[in-house]
């Protein structure tokens, strides 16, 4: 009995031993495979990987600092319903959490009742649901709202709340220069985001988590696989934005009493050849106008640049002039204002003033017939040269400009051969057809004469900053320094004066400051197959002309009802583009003040009558306001002599915006507000621009930028 006991011992110990043993060489076994496993299986096993850390990208800003595109982070939150904390619940303790936030998801987002987010949410735990979404698209304010209701606040693992972080490119002024901002997303390429894409995005770092339990991964500390990413610059652009707002404006009325096909707007500084605003409008079967193409750039219908018209008559004086084979004097024989060369003849819009006109008074009248004739007759035995005259101006050249998409001029010369060149080509060079230039590239040659011949590259972007601080700054730059001598500059400086004060664009003479410019009527099919015959219309040039400050270039497309002439189709948009410009400009009105010393600024703001007659009384300055004790607003109408007269002002609120210019901070914001829009201010005194514009319709929530000077 005894043996038989103490076997029983030794034969437990072999089989403990043997136990040991074998879990042993498992060890072993195990610490072997580690060691040789491959790289791709130790991680996993480890349970360590490497993510990708996106960094921010950078913003982009008009010249004054208004923010017009930036990225927004929004939220798409989740509940895991099969999480140990929801599964550790009792179903009494779980309901009466549920019940609770589902009042709450219903009042805050209002897209469900009540009944349906307690049924939904029941009905995912039920089924173990990981991923029941409650909302996408959540905004920052509404997500820290969503952490404090009731269940959510418990966590993500007590509560199985969790999210995903979604950036989105959002643009604060809405359509306004969508098109020169641009995409660089699945929604297209196009504009300053797709141009300084590389800029705007910044470089990716990395780091190294590791799984610490369940879902739950951790950075590891002092990691060498730790790369912090460097976040995207900023960039400034040359946008005004309350230029742009006006250029938009008064393209799309214009377009719309036209009922025009699609234009295109852009204003440039004469000094710098900064782009203050540029427009492209296209409008639809159903009269909505939208930016779809940037025409100024390039044309949508040949995929690059069109028929520039009789804005190219006056690149054929200067090659002229400066050949010495004309002066403004010189008298050209036009007839009765139709010519005929190699079987196609050559028409002038309207009878011409004489059979012989001057070459100032060809370029006034916009002169078809004189313009072909005084290029003819001087360079038809050597039409090279006269080719070569177009190129020494740049206009065969593209401009370098920092938008991608940029199409490039085409002028024929023979020796294109005869495909591209015969004996009709030199004449109908000689005033705009059958060369293709952009409406950028011709206003970019008018900016150079009104810049006394210095060609300037248009600039789009200012300088880039980053976390505020600017690091780099952009200078204009410039193309030529002289296209062409100060002499023939001078005198086509007067020309294009000539053609507002004696011309084709009378209509856009004022007594406040003068206009120079030239108008282009092209015809955009020639009514080639039996079409109806399609216009061009447009207006380039500079204002003040006795001291340029701006230069503008208008362009409208097929338009279809009323005139189709570019002195009254593009040339109205331009004179009401520069008066809002010289109207907001407190240089120019300075300047006009300092000319006439017994013009009186104005002594009153629009707003409140209340304060308004009070503070008039204390200044003993008469007024008209007793004439209307009932109403609430006034706005300043004029100054006779020593009275300042004011109108009543009934503020248009719930449809429309409000016109508050003129008017004082606090009375300009009491209006915007009470119409529930969220208004941004620069500036200080009174307000001078609003964006967007009076009578623009808006929903309730919109954000309105105002500039006070």
């Amino acid at each position: 009995m005894k043996d038989s006991g103490r076997n029983k011992i030794i034969h437990r110990s072999y089989v403990a031993l043997a136990i040991l043993i074998i879990l042993a060489f498992v060890i072993i076994g195990r610490i072997i495979y580690l060691q040789v496993a491959t790289p791709e299986e130790k991680k996993e096993m480890v349970s360590i990987r490497t993510t990708t850390i996106k960094p921010k990208r950078g913003d982009i800003y008009s010249s004054d600092g208004k923010l017009l595109a930036t990225s927004v982070c929004y939220y798409d939150t989740y509940l895991d319903l099969a999480c140990q904390g929801v599964k550790s619940m009792t179903d009494s303790a779980f309901d009466a959490e549920i019940d609770s936030l589902s009042i709450c998801l219903a009042e805050l987002f209002k897209n469900k009742s009540r009944e349906t987010y307690r049924t939904e949410i029941r009905n995912a735990k039920n089924s173990g649901n990981r991923s029941y979404c409650i909302k996408r698209r959540v905004s920052f304010l509404e997500y820290e709202e969503m952490k404090k209701f009731p269940f959510l606040r418990r966590g993500k693992y007590r509560a199985g709340f969790y999210s995903s972080e979604i950036y989105e490119r959002e643009k604060p002024f809405g359509k306004l220069a969508r098109r020169t901002i641009g995409e660089s997303s699945e929604k297209g390429h196009y504009g300053l985001e797709y141009s300084y894409d590389s800029i705007l995005t910044g470089v990716e770092g990395y780091a190294a988590f590791q799984k610490v339990s369940k879902d739950v991964w951790v950075p590891i500390e002092n990691s060498s696989d730790y790369v912090k990413p460097i976040d995207g610059k900023d960039l400034i652009t040359t946008i005004d934005i309350s230029l742009q707002d006006i250029a938009e404006t008064e393209l799309e009325s214009q377009m719309r009493q036209h009922s025009a096909q699609y234009g295109t707007v852009v204003v440039m500084e004469v000094k710098t050849g900064k782009v203050r605003a540029m427009a492209n409008l296209m409008r639809d079967s159903l009269n909505n106008f939208y930016e779809n193409f940037n025409y100024a750039v390039g044309n949508l219908s040949s995929g690059g640049a069109s028929d520039p018209g009789s804005t190219f008559k006056i690149a054929s004086v200067i090659v002229a002039m400066e050949d010495g084979y004309i002066t403004p004097e010189t008298m050209v024989k036009v007839g009765n204002g139709v010519d005929t060369y190699y079987g196609k003849t050559i028409k002038d819009s309207h009878a011409p003033d004489s059979t012989w006109l001057s070459v100032q008074r060809i370029i006034e009248t916009s002169s078809n017939v004189g313009t072909a004739r005084f290029v003819y007759d001087n360079y038809k035995h050597q039409q090279q040269k006269f080719v070569d005259g177009i190129k020494r101006l740049h206009l065969n050249e593209p401009l370098g400009i920092e938008l991608k998409g940029e199409a490039v001029p085409v002028i024929h010369e023979p020796a294109d051969g005869s495909k591209y060149w015969s004996g009709i080509s030199l004449p109908w060079m000689a005033y705009g057809y059958g060369v293709a230039i952009t409406p950028l590239q011709i206003l970019a040659f008018y900016n150079a004469i009104a810049n006394d011949g210095k060609l300037m590259r248009p600039m789009f972007v200012e300088g880039l900053s980053y976390c505020g601080e600017m690091v780099e700054n952009f200078e204009p730059y410039v193309i030529d320094q002289q296209i062409c001598s100060h002499k023939t500059i001078e005198a086509v400086k007067k020309m294009l004066e000539g053609v507002v004060q004696n011309g084709t664009a009378r209509n856009l003479k004022n007594e406040n400051y003068p206009i120079a410019g030239k108008t282009g009527t092209a015809q955009m099919n020639y009514g080639k197959g039996g079409q109806k015959i399609t216009y061009h219309a447009s207006f380039v040039g500079y204002f003040p002309a006795d001291n340029p400050e701006y230069s503008c270039i208008v362009s409208i497309y097929n338009p279809s009802e009323g005139s189709f002439y570019g002195n009254v189709v593009a040339g109205n948009v331009f004179r009401k583009i520069a008066d809002k410009i010289y109207s907001t400009d407190t240089k120019a009105v300075a300047d006009e003040i300092n000319d006439d010393p017994e013009t009186l600024l104005p002594t009153s703001k629009s707003g409140k009558r209340e304060n308004i007659q009070t503070v008039c009384k204390i200044l003993d300055i008469p007024t008209n306001i007793d004439n209307f004790p009932t109403v609430k607003w006034v706005r300043f109408k004029d100054h006779a002599g020593e009275k300042e007269n004011f109108a009543p002002y009934a503020p248009e609120i719930g449809t429309v915006i409000p016109d508050v210019r003129n008017m004082g901070a606090s009375d300009a914001i009491g209006i915007l507000e009470q119409a529930g829009l969220k208004v941004a201010i620069s500036g200080r005194g009174r307000v001078v621009a609003q964006v967007p514009a009076q009578g623009t319709v808006y929903a309730k929530g919109d954000s309105i930028y105002l500039t006070l000077k």
